[in-house]
């Protein structure tokens, strides 16, 4: 569904259940077109059980693979927020560091922040994010050269490496679940599913108009269900994704002005 991916959630739905129904009501009236009613009722008991069994085992792979990308998505959501509360210890943490180490550091995370706020995250819903080490090392360039003087700056930097392994393990983790979809085999068990589930609905005859209308109807919910997976299985991209607020709350709570580094909140924040 990566062809709508830039419509609003309920344009998409809306296309989704339009097609998904179509096809069906199509397939159904192609059917009812070259195999007479008759035949079809002759079936319906060996028809009914089978439908059952395949509707069954379904809708427990439909279940079970919206359950796992909903807690991927959620695990995603943790890493970013995890991500944002590393740069706002390593800021505080930054306060304990003699100068010109401490402005030094502070500076690179509000770049650091910026960049993630005004360049990655639209990159990462236009999906052509590539990251860019730069920032990354320019804080870890500003911590390798701090000479502590005292115990407890020797204390602060050592938090510091810390919070900036996390951080940059964090970064990693993002990109990992931006970069990683759903094993195509799991397309493909979902959309043969799919295609069988609905051709077994065409064994049962009753009134070309009153079946259309159940086919569909039936045809749409699936066609929702797979929209939803195909959602949350980018947390990125598509019409809903994470938020970039934490980010934001983060920047909000630094300096305006250090060292003449200030934030630009982005133009037009990611949804």
């Amino acid at each position: 569904m990566n062809g709508i991916d830039g419509l609003p959630a309920l344009v998409q739905a809306l296309i989704v259940s339009v097609v998904f129904a179509g096809v069906t009501i199509g397939g159904l009236y192609f059917v009812r077109r070259r195999v007479e009613p008759a035949t079809l009722r002759d079936d319906h008991d060996v028809a009914g059980f089978t439908f059952g069994v395949i509707g069954a085992f379904y809708g427990v792979v439909l279940a079970f693979v919206i359950v796992a990308v909903w807690e991927r998505f959620e695990r995603a959501n943790d890493q970013v927020t995890a991500e944002s509360l590393a740069v706002s210890n390593l800021y505080s943490l930054a306060e304990g560091l003699a100068e010109p180490s401490r402005s030094q550091l502070q500076d690179a995370l509000r770049l650091y922040t910026a960049h993630v706020l005004n360049h990655e995250w639209q990159e990462m819903a236009d999906d052509r994010f590539t990251p860019d080490p730069r920032h990354e090392q320019r804080i870890w360039e500003v911590l390798l050269k701090v000479v502590p003087a005292t115990t407890q700056q020797q204390v602060f930097l050592d938090k510091s490496i810390d919070q900036m392994t996390q951080l940059s393990d964090f970064r990693r983790l993002r990109y990992v679940y931006y970069s990683a979809d759903l094993p195509s085999v799991i397309w493909i068990v979902i959309y043969a599913g799919c295609a069988i589930t609905l051709g077994f609905s065409y064994f049962f005859v009753a009134r070309f108009r009153q079946q259309a209308i159940m086919c569909g109807t039936f045809a749409a919910l699936i066609g929702l269900t797979i929209l939803a997976i195909s959602e949350l299985a980018t947390p990125y991209k598509g019409a809903v994704v994470l938020s970039n607020e934490a980010f934001k709350i983060v920047a909000a709570s630094m300096k305006p002005h250090a060292a003449g580094v200030p934030i630009q909140m982005p133009m037009k924040a990611a949804p």
